[in-house]
């Protein structure tokens, strides 16, 4: 009966535990489709991403209706270059120098326009964001993002 009831008992936690090992598969498969949906970055169309990024800006920036048309076009035309150029590096050709140069000549264009667009105020404030999230970026990408989190830190308390 002693017998019995262990090798009872002994299955019961074998099978137990076989079954939680099961489980987390299942979430981890869900997850996975939520991340192959639409919601991910790289599914958008240019003009999705362009429409987002002008909400953003307008909501953040407060523009007025005139900037947003202008500046929806400007992202558009920006996102539209973009996807050229992805297109164009993923036929298999190494960026090269000439094709830096030609994304950084893209990036101070479209910035001279988008400063004829905002006003001085607007561009200051647009400029001080851009400098918040590049520091931001580099505390995540960890190029020593924990001391200069520390020197900013350090630099508050003098202040």
């Amino acid at each position: 009966m002693k017998k019995a009831f262990v090798v009872l008992a002994l299955g019961i936690l074998v099978a137990g535990s076989a079954v939680a090992q099961q489980a987390p598969k299942k979430e981890r498969s869900h997850h996975t489709e939520q991340r192959d949906g639409k919601d991910r970055k790289g599914n958008r169309t240019p003009e999705e991403r362009a429409t987002l990024r002008t909400e953003k800006m307008s909501q953040e920036l407060g523009l007025n209706k005139s900037q947003t048309r202008k500046l929806q076009a400007l992202h558009l035309k920006q996102m539209q270059e973009r996807e050229a150029m992805r297109a164009h590096h993923n036929e298999g050709e190494k960026r090269d120098r000439n094709q830096r140069r030609e994304m950084k000549a893209s990036r101070e264009k479209w910035d001279a326009e988008l400063k004829d667009i905002l006003t001085k105020k607007q561009y200051a404030k647009y400029q001080e964001q851009r400098k918040e999230m590049r520091v931001q970026h580099q505390e995540r990408k960890g190029h020593d993002g924990h001391r200069n989190r520390q020197n900013r830190q350090h630099q508050q308390e003098r202040s």
